[in-house]
């Protein structure tokens, strides 16, 4: 019975959505003098009846919404007092709704900050302003939610907005239609305001090539708002047209100041708070020109379908967390992305040259890793607590990595996270058969590379473990670790253990270190840590202007090497316990340092582990690491150097099943290197 009930809610709730009256009980409209909650629902009930799904109406040919309205008027125009009650009632909430945070705030981030109007965000989203209140935007935000609400507001044809605004106009009584315009007229200064403000911050006008506030163009807008909004404009005033066109192209101007704020982010680093309010001039500088047009043309009613549209299209956007935090990151996550390519392009090899002193740099990377793998041994056998043990595994990493990087040696999983970007900057080219082909040629380029790079670390990573282990066996009369132990290493890269999920979680990880690098360049730009290190009066003083100011261009340099190969180490070591934390076991598999672990393994456990069965489960486990460290890592890299370009769907479809074929037909060619032309 309770379940029965529990799913009888459930229905009506999910039926509830778009749910809506029938006109009949639309047509029983409450009193002007009502509780204006009552007025404001009424309002928004005919916004989800003009919405609701049934095909009840001829659709014509465009939305269905125009028909259903057109039928609402036409019945209306049949009968005549319901006609008076409905236009009363509109007027009455025109009047007693505030109409100015509708024009103004409606749509437009209201915090001066990211995190600030995402926490408002938020708040709106799960607390929305009732209906009681005496505000406009509210009554638009709880009537207009669908999706394709502001594409049939703007396509009303000019007959039913005529209709629509003789129902509401009373040429008896001119109070309330003054009262409208001139909340434009004051929207159109408020809004300025704002810009002027944020226009003439410093964190904006210290990116704008003339940041004198005299000659820049937000300090020109409120003194040609107030020449124009002084009073309703005449026809053929030509004096006043050239104000307007004067006003638009100061406008135009401002927009320039927006891109040459974005160029400067692009070039110097890239603030989330500045992109944030240049973002959000941007939409005010979009919503002054529709409210001047509307105000201009306060007698054509298209004016006021695009200005409801807009108004519409904006509440649904700012309804939207992901879609604010899209705006805010775009420019960060390009930035981020343009740093690793530019690191990616060093790890893709085009010639028989460049391939084989790959190959040499990753056997140099598999001979650290082989050191990395017995220090790891160590640490464990070391039998200290466990934070302490974290705390050496992470330096062991670390190390290794940056011992690795320095030494100008390779490691094979770290290359997917940068090379992926690389490609992905051809991708502005594909649409042309020659960027195609470019973009193919890179992409099979960096398969070899990658084959030669984990053939090169597994190449030496394996027999130096070996001969480690044969070492110590010798030396000491017992190796490094005991059966057991050797055992459980060896079922540890089983495809039948958890090894590929393992190997799945440590490709985002090697994916996050290299997000981390290019955030901690583009930090250390963004505050110019270079400089602050060249100037620091102390340093100067120990150690000399000339090596500070070489100490400040080595951070400048090596930033993004120590933070990518510092946070992989700890990622490596901090990622599983952080998971675990949530009760999820994790742990970490990566292929140069897994290879390394069970040549020890095999090694300790002498000749006969040739013939146990999960040796070769082993070896087998060991390559699917490998493929899928690399997979994951680079589907990653790759999937965001897509979206910080906005590329199409349908062209990444087809660029998919290009580069399929490409495989295909050279698919001998994907581990040796290109024959020298």
């Amino acid at each position: 019975m309770a379940f029965s009930n529990l799913r009888r809610l459930w229905s009506r709730w999910h039926d509830s959505k778009d749910s809506a009256l029938v006109m009949d009980t639309l047509l029983v409209v409450p009193e002007d003098t009502a509780e204006l909650a009552q007025r404001n629902r009424w309002l928004i009930e005919v916004a989800y009846w003009l919405r609701r799904p049934e095909r009840d109406f001829i659709d014509d040919g465009q939305h269905p919404e125009h028909a259903r309205l057109k039928a609402f008027l036409k019945t209306l125009e049949q009968r005549p007092d319901v006609k008076v009650k409905i236009a009363r009632l509109l007027r009455s909430i025109l009047r007693d709704n505030d109409s100015l945070s509708l024009l103004c705030d409606t749509g437009v981030a209201t915090k001066p900050s990211f995190w600030g109007e995402m926490f408002d965000r938020l708040r709106h989203r799960f607390v929305p302003t009732p209906p009681s209140q005496p505000e406009l935007a509210a009554v638009v935000a709880l009537g207009f939610v669908g999706e394709h609400d502001a594409n049939w507001i703007h396509d009303l044809d000019r007959e039913v907005l005529q209709a629509l605004f003789d129902l509401v106009r009373d040429d008896q009584d001119l109070t309330l239609q003054n009262r409208l315009w001139d909340d434009l007229a004051q929207a159109v200064r408020i809004l300025i305001s704002y810009v002027e403000a944020a226009g003439l911050s410093y964190s904006v006008r210290s990116r704008l090539r003339e940041s004198s506030g005299q000659h820049s163009p937000f300090y020109q807008l409120s003194r040609l708002a107030d020449l124009i909004l002084v009073d309703k404009p005449k026809s053929h005033d030509s004096e006043h047209d050239q104000l307007v066109q004067q006003f638009r192209q100061v406008v135009d101007t401002c927009y320039l100041a927006c891109d040459d704020v974005y160029a400067h982010l692009d070039e110097f680093g890239v603030s989330v708070d500045t992109v944030f309010q240049v973002e959000t001039m941007r939409l005010r500088l979009a919503r002054i020109e529709l409210l001047l047009q509307a105000w201009l043309k306060r007698d054509d009613p298209t004016h006021y379908a695009r200005l409801m549209a807009d108004l519409v299209l904006t509440v649904q956007g700012r309804r939207s967390v992901g879609r604010l935090a899209e705006q805010s990151f775009a420019l960060l996550s390009r930035k981020v992305v343009e740093r690793s390519a530019e690191a990616g392009e060093h790890y893709i090899t085009e010639t028989q040259e460049e391939y084989w002193r790959m190959f040499r740099k990753a056997l140099g990377g598999g001979g650290v890793v082989a050191g990395t793998v017995y220090l790891k041994f160590l640490i464990i056998n070391l039998g200290i607590a466990r934070f302490f043990e974290n705390i050496l595994q992470a330096v062991n990493y670390a190390g290794s990595f940056l011992l690795i990087q320095f030494a100008s040696f390779t490691l094979a999983t770290k290359q997917p996270a940068m090379t992926a970007p690389a490609l992905a900057q051809l991708l502005d080219e594909v649409k042309s058969t020659e960027g195609r082909e470019k973009f193919l040629d890179r992409a099979m380029a960096i398969i070899r590379t990658q084959f030669a790079s984990i053939l090169g670390n597994l190449a030496m990573v394996i027999p130096v473990a070996i001969v480690v282990q044969i070492v110590i066996w010798v030396l000491f009369g017992f190796p490094s670790m005991t059966q057991t132990r050797a055992l459980s290493v060896i079922d540890s890269v089983s495809p039948f253990s958890f090894a590929i999920v393992y190997a799945a979680f440590t490709g985002v990880l090697l994916w996050l270190s290299s997000l981390i690098a290019g955030l901690a360049d583009n930090w250390f730009v963004l505050h110019h840590v270079e400089d602050v290190i060249r100037y620091n009066r102390r340093l100067n003083i120990v150690f000399g202007a000339e090596r500070a100011a070489k100490w400040g261009a080595w951070w400048r340099e090596n930033i993004a090497v120590v933070a990518a190969n510092v946070s992989l180490g700890l990622l490596l070591v901090y990622g599983p316990a952080f998971v675990g934390f949530l009760g999820i076991g994790m742990d970490v598999r990566h292929v140069t340092l897994s290879a390394g672990s069970f040549a020890a393994a095999a090694t300790a456990l002498g000749w006969t582990v040739f013939l146990k069965f999960g040796f070769w489960l082993g070896i087998l486990g060991i390559f699917l690491i490998g493929l899928i460290n690399v997979v994951v890592s680079f589907a990653f890299a790759f999937n965001m150097a897509l979206r910080s370009r906005d590329l199409p769907k349908v062209d990444r479809h087809e660029l998919y099943l290009a580069l399929r074929d490409r495989v295909r037909a050279q698919f001998k060619t994907l581990s040796l290197p290109k024959k020298t032309q």
